[in-house]
């Protein structure tokens, strides 16, 4: 358990790659759990409503997404150990996620704490995009530019998505 922590720990630092993770499906329905289960405290903290539907929308999307992604570039061979990694990593933060999120101050984000946890946030949103990034780049053998703005546009199309799905508070 400690090794799989500090691999997910070098990962989310832009140290490590996903090799060092199971390659398994039991794994991946192990990490997709304790995903959902982040997930649905981080959205609880957020005030969404729908938190589990939210939750099991951004796995349906996910999931197939990183396989057409990775079958395109024929690389399926690598589709757990980056699902792991992905989903792991958004488990070892989402404690980041949550204390982000009690920070945020609503009405009060002109004065000098709602400005710095407002910025605070925003940089923690780059910082997570880029580690999906760095796995998509280990994942497709590519860039860190190209792995970057594959992970921004996925999230920008899955919150349009959600957001249609679920109205404009997504």
């Amino acid at each position: 358990m400690t090794r799989l922590l500090r691999t997910l720990f070098d990962i989310a630092t832009l140290r490590g790659d996903p090799s060092g993770l199971p390659s398994s499906a039991a794994s991946v329905a192990v990490f997709a759990l304790a995903y959902a289960l982040a997930d649905a405290l981080v959205g609880r903290i957020a005030g969404f409503e729908s938190v589990l539907p939210r939750t099991a929308l951004d796995l349906a999307l996910t999931l197939p997404f990183f396989w057409l992604l990775l079958a395109l570039t024929r690389r399926t061979h690598r589709l757990a150990q980056t699902l792991n990694a992905a989903l792991g990593v958004y488990v070892l933060l989402a404690p980041m996620i949550a204390l982000l999120l009690l920070l945020r101050l609503p009405g009060r984000s002109g004065e000098a704490l709602g400005v710095f946890v407002n910025a605070g946030y925003t940089l923690f949103v780059i910082w997570y995009l880029l580690i999906v990034g760095h796995i998509l780049r280990a994942a497709l053998d590519t860039g860190l530019v190209t792995g970057f703005a594959i992970a921004v546009t996925w999230t920008i199309v899955t919150i349009a998505v959600s957001r249609s799905v679920f109205g404009a508070a997504a």
